[in-house]
């Protein structure tokens, strides 16, 4: 009985190996050469066994190889390790305030059928719309305070101080304000309709014949300068006045962006549209 035993034993220890859904012999040597060709497994984190803590997994130039990418999760900025981390979007809500818009959106009372609706409120986050917030009505009243002091407007109604400034005051405690400059940087308002009107994030001198505006700040609720929401614009070209001269510009320019905001004739409310459409 020990004999017969003994050489089943024998029998199933030199029993070949076969390759899976093949009828071939294989050896140990070719069953470890296979397994080698194969990717290892993706670790829970670090894939690079760096001990970087949690890290997102990325694609190299080298095939069958991975790598990663830290996560910035916020706290104190530092280019020197920072600079190529992921950002992820508590750190990004933490960092930066996206702009609101109070708008109301359309929603179906009778599902199926939706021919009754209801006019409900919601928020918009990002780019804002200052022509839906202030509207396309005239201006009840405007101020400034020209680029060389002397001629102003309600200037101390509405708390300038600083030449070359203005404020368009919408009524209902809707208001913008912005800033006014000369320049001998030319400029283009395609006729009066600033369908491409130039603009510009800077401009060459503070000197000249050409106008521009730039919108620096709104407010819903009849702030001045103190609680108005801040703006970043470029500068947008809107009036020329090389037939009257620098000193009628440097004299003239904070009125005409005032008082262009604040009219609703057709061809100011493209200007408006122009100016609001350029606000972040």
């Amino acid at each position: 009985m020990k004999r017969i035993l003994i050489g089943t034993v024998a029998v199933m220890m030199t029993v070949p190996c076969f390759a899976a859904g093949e009828n071939v012999l294989t050896s140990k040597p070719y069953v470890d050469d296979a397994v080698s060709t194969r990717q290892d497994k993706i670790p829970a984190a670090n894939p690079s066994n760096t001990n970087l803590g949690e890290t997102v997994m990325t694609y190299t130039g080298t095939e069958g190889e991975i790598g990663e990418r830290e996560l910035f999760t916020g706290g104190t900025y530092d280019a020197t390790n920072d600079a190529d981390k992921l950002i992820t979007a508590s750190a990004l809500k933490s960092a930066f305030t996206l702009p609101e818009t109070q708008t109301t959106k359309l929603v179906c009372a009778n599902p199926g059928t939706c021919d009754l609706w209801t006019i409900t409120e919601q928020t918009a986050y990002g780019r804002i719309d200052l022509m839906s917030i202030m509207g396309m009505s005239r201006g009840t009243n405007y101020a400034y305070l020209s680029n060389i002091g002397g001629n102003s407007n309600n200037a101390d109604t509405y708390g300038l101080t600083q030449n070359g400034t203005w404020v368009v005051d919408y009524g209902n405690g809707k208001r913008i304000r912005g800033k006014s400059q000369c320049s001998s940087q030319a400029g283009d308002h395609n006729d009066y309709t600033w369908t491409n009107p130039t603009i510009s994030s800077t401009l060459q001198d503070a000197s000249g014949t050409y106008c521009y505006c730039q919108l620096d700040g709104y407010t819903t609720n009849g702030d001045n300068w103190g609680n108005m929401t801040a703006l970043s614009a470029p500068w947008v070209f809107g009036e020329d006045f090389s037939d009257f001269g620098a000193s009628f510009c440097a004299s003239g320019c904070a009125e005409a962006c005032a008082g262009s905001l604040g009219i609703d004739d057709a061809g100011f409310l493209a200007f408006r549209r122009a100016i609001f459409g350029l606000a972040e």
